[in-house]
């Protein structure tokens, strides 16, 4: 009872201060999408409001009539041309009606992303934006990790979590939501700010590696030595990586370090999960094969599994792709899966271009920053979207919107450094000539 109550305050809070503006209401949208107020509550009567759906529908209605002006660029243009190549492939799907369904949310999911461009103008509501994300999802989640973490170290916490599906999903969101809960810390200038988001990155850390997932374990890797090669002070990065490492890894026991093992020894250990991941690649390459323009459809792989898989049922029937990148293959064709990494690569370019900038101006080191933890976080997803399904997760496509918003401000104050510097010099050539005069 105590848990709905607190629910229906966070969802009355929330819906009142959405009213007042659309940056508001994004927050609000935000706030459930992470937190999935639902999956908290014992009744129905949370997921009767379809708070996702109508928040998400008033974000963009009150976005349009605010009257602001529609951004538009290369990268933006990108994330509709997917969203188009996702319909077509939906339109053409073998099973219609089950990729309508879900194509409806991903409508929602990049419908929300242009939100986040056309909305987050200042650095303070970018940051805002992300301490809704990490509030949302990350408290919770990182409670877990302490839990965990103090009372039985190297117990496999393999509880899914509906914003990011199974423990895969969770290895792999909650490694990309580290170097923001990073961020955020890097940002304050409050003391106990600073270790309580110190005290939540090693509990976010922890429940990603607690899935026992290697293909998480290889992208935590992968985003701490990312992240300390980007940051400005590597030294101080690297000790504060080192205390998180001595931290988090000293308490893994064996069971852990047995099941990383067989990242490298699978073929000798004969094991099936991930001979398994290499059949179901092989197959999604066929699929495409015999679609290349759309795909088998939106998010079609596993209806499509049995129809195309050339091992007569070996590893079972109706199952996953057990990659994103090989999904969008298998779903969206070879138009599809080009898309899909051109956008990633653009938006790991632009937080390059930021963090180059943010090097030769001492204004632009917030923005720097973020650059470099949301170019940690997709690196993650590089390497652990290489073994889970996650190409559609919102997330994804709101770092993705983040890392546009994170460009134009760059250039924006950039600009405003630079016209600032013009007028200086105008100024004090004025006062030069009119000194001479006199």
């Amino acid at each position: 009872m105590l848990r709905s109550i607190f629910v229906l305050i966070l969802v009355a809070i929330g819906a009142y201060y959405a009213l007042h503006s659309p940056f508001y209401a994004l927050l609000f949208y935000l706030g459930n999408a992470y937190f999935r107020p639902e999956e908290w509550v014992w009744w129905n009567f949370v997921s009767s409001l379809k708070l996702s759906l109508i928040s998400g529908a008033y974000v963009v209605l009150v976005t349009l009539f605010s009257g602001r002006r529609f951004v538009w660029n290369g990268r933006i243009a990108l994330l509709w041309l997917f969203l188009l190549q996702t319909l077509f492939s939906t339109l053409g799907s073998e099973h219609f009606a089950y990729s309508w369904g879900y194509w409806t949310d991903f409508f929602k999911t990049i419908a929300i992303t242009y939100m986040i461009v056309l909305v987050v103008d200042d650095f303070s509501k970018f940051r805002l934006v992300l301490l809704v994300m990490v509030l949302a999802l990350g408290l919770e989640q990182g409670r877990q990790g302490w839990v965990y973490l103090i009372t039985s170290p190297g117990w496999h916490n393999a509880n899914p979590v509906p914003f990011l599906g199974d423990n895969n999903g969770v290895a792999v969101g909650m490694l990309m939501l580290v170097p923001i809960v990073g961020l955020l810390g890097q940002t304050t200038a409050k003391k106990w700010a600073k270790g309580f988001y110190g005290f939540l990155l090693i509990g976010c850390l922890y429940r990603a590696l607690s899935t026992y997932s290697r293909g998480g374990f290889i992208a935590a890797m992968a985003m701490g030595v990312g992240w300390c090669l980007r940051s400005r002070r590597k030294t101080r990065a690297l000790l504060g990586a080192l205390v998180v490492v001595t931290t988090v890894f000293t308490v893994l026991p064996d069971a852990f370090w047995n099941r990383m093992g067989t990242i490298e020894t699978y073929e000798e250990r004969q094991d099936e999960s991930a001979l398994g991941r290499l059949h179901f690649w092989e197959v999604a390459v066929q699929m495409a094969n015999a679609n290349p323009f759309l795909g088998v459809g939106y998010n079609g792989y596993n209806l499509s599994y049995n129809k195309y898989d050339f091992s007569g049922g070996a590893y079972g029937v109706d199952r996953s792709v057990h990659s994103s990148f090989f999904a969008v293959l298998a779903e969206l064709g070879y138009m599809g899966v080009i898309l899909f990494v051109v956008i990633i690569f653009s938006a790991l370019r632009s937080c390059s271009r930021v963090r180059k900038m943010a090097f030769k101006a001492a204004a632009l080191s917030d923005l720097g920053k973020s650059a470099v933890a949301l170019q940690s976080g997709l690196v993650a997803f590089l390497v652990g979207g290489g073994f889970v399904i996650f190409q559609y997760n919102e997330m994804l496509w709101h770092i993705i919107g983040l890392t546009i918003v994170v460009e134009r401000l760059a250039y924006q104050r950039q600009a405003a450094i630079t016209s600032g510097e013009l007028l200086s010099t105008s100024v004090s050539s004025i006062a030069a000539k009119v000194s001479n005069a006199a």
